[in-house]
């Protein structure tokens, strides 16, 4: 029975579309003559108080809303899926092997590959510059960098671990499936990646990458993974 142009769609997602949305992303916010570091400026102005960030970075209540609470539930789901990866029956019958590995593999590529990147990339947290009682000058992606300058800011680590939630809408073809799966991406890693922003962890242009980045690598692994042949 051929597949229904929602199923087929679902089952080859496009690697054009995130991979063509992160290189403009990453030109827009890499050079200066595009003026698009305004834009991290602006939205960064909220969260900067003249001497302090608006969320205190060590404040135990944030830290367990925003930070371990979210890392520590998507760590449970992960040890869900290896229990349900090898002992398939654990989990609901609409899941199996091939799903649980996909979604394991998603949660777990997505922020290996960010966090690994933040070697090429030599970015800086806001946090880590002068414009923020810092020590470092404000230079983008594609500005030489001196010595010794911070290569910890992009893209975003903690996000990514949210927005690999994506994989969830590419892992089955129901159209109310694939929505929870981007609500549920977009929801942590937008809370995640926000929390990193207001205590001056991370520029916006910083999380908007990571966001389709985690696209671009659960498109991947859909294709490479194949999550939809549930034979195995």
């Amino acid at each position: 029975m051929a597949d229904s142009p929602t199923q087929s769609l679902a089952k080859h997602p496009s690697v054009l579309v995130p991979g063509f949305l992160a290189l403009g992303l990453v030109v827009l916010f890499g050079f200066r003559f595009t003026g698009a570091e305004s834009i991290d400026l602006f939205v960064q102005a909220f969260f900067w108080r003249g001497d302090h960030w608006l969320i205190d970075p060590k404040e135990p209540i944030g830290l367990w809303l925003a930070y371990d609470g979210p890392k520590a539930l998507i760590i449970l789901f992960a040890l869900w899926l290896i229990a349900v990866a090898i002992v398939p029956s654990l989990g609901p019958s609409a899941m199996g092997r091939r799903r649980a590995l996909y979604l394991l593999a998603c949660l777990a590529v997505v922020p290996l590959v960010c966090t690994q990147l933040r070697a090429v990339t030599h970015m800086a947290t806001p946090r880590d510059l002068d414009l923020y009682l810092g020590k470092y000058a404000h230079l983008l992606l594609f500005e030489a960098k001196p010595e010794h300058y911070p290569s910890h800011a992009f893209p975003a680590g903690h996000a990514s671990g949210g927005f690999a939630l994506f994989s969830l809408a590419f892992a089955w073809s129901s159209l109310r499936v694939r929505r929870i799966g981007i609500a549920s991406g977009l929801a942590f890693g937008t809370w995640m990646g926000l929390y990193q922003i207001a205590r001056g962890e991370h520029f916006l242009s910083h999380t908007l990458v990571t966001a389709v980045l985690a696209w671009l690598i659960c498109v991947v692994l859909a294709r490479v993974i194949r999550p939809f042949d549930l034979a195995s």
